[in-house]
């Protein structure tokens, strides 16, 4: 098909595992996945949902993303990291990206996007040139996930770190995206910001007016797993061959480009 010629690069995956062990037969199924669909590479990570995930239990979760990443040259990792371990989250760091070429950072609801607990892992994250990818949405109820990053959280994350690339994940995953999309509107043109079509949502619209709102140029192909869903929003948005190359490919190669640990 004719998107293909665009290299198509997941930007939002995960795979499985338990105690540091690779789930290898749903990494292989990913794989087949992705070359039926056209998906060139998968951006892959291992985030935990609890509270506060302590050492121990994040690093475990990057050695199944290193392991994943020996599997196939397909597989993009990133480092799952709590920043609440400021020190330990650093070192990490450290030994996923620069040591074993992890693209970039992942984080989860542990923490909002803007608190201040995040600035040794984002100005780490601006030193490297490698953008962080953070868990976000809009539910209507709250209590849920008390810490989820929203658009309000990431209008002051991009004020409090502007040196580092910011990427908010799933806009098709977290509930409100209208509301989203309409707080994104205050984003200023020189933020280091992008957000990703990824999740299961796939209302008519979604990605285009995702585009619209804020220019091909910020808009990151991605799916979460939900990869037929994923695939067929963008292709039914309607947008033009410029658009898909920047959204497919394009804009993560600009990402990549930026990194200074080589």
């Amino acid at each position: 098909m004719e998107y293909r010629k665009y290299n198509p690069v997941d930007f939002h995956n995960h795979v499985s595992g338990r105690k540091g062990k690779l789930d290898r037969q749903d990494a292989i199924s990913r794989l087949k996945a992705a070359e039926i669909l056209g998906i060139e590479k998968i951006c892959i990570s291992r985030p935990l949902t609890g509270d506060s995930p302590v050492p121990d239990e994040f690093c475990a979760c990057n050695d199944i993303i290193m392991d994943a990443m020996k599997l196939s040259e397909r597989f993009i990792g990133f480092c799952f990291v709590n920043p609440g371990y400021a020190r330990e989250s650093i070192k990490e760091m450290e030994r996923c990206i620069v040591r074993h070429k992890m693209a970039g950072v992942k984080l989860y609801h542990q923490y909002f996007i803007c608190d201040p607990a995040l600035y040794p892992v984002m100005e780490y994250a601006a030193e490297l040139g490698i953008p962080v990818l953070m868990h976000a949405g809009k539910l209507s109820d709250s209590s849920i996930q008390p810490r989820l990053s929203n658009a309000q959280h990431f209008l002051k994350a991009v004020k409090m770190f502007p040196k580092t690339t910011i990427v908010q994940g799933h806009i098709g995953g977290g509930g409100d995206w209208e509301w989203n999309l309409r707080v994104l509107e205050a984003i200023k043109p020189e933020a280091r910001f992008y957000i990703d079509t990824s999740g299961s949502v796939i209302d008519a619209g979604i990605v285009k007016r995702t585009a619209e709102t804020l220019g091909a140029d910020r808009v990151l192909f991605a799916t979460d797993g939900s990869m037929e869903e994923g695939l067929g929003k963008v292709l039914d948005a309607g947008l033009s061959g410029r658009q898909l190359k920047k959204i497919f490919s394009g804009n993560f190669n600009s990402i990549l480009s930026a990194r200074r640990c080589k």
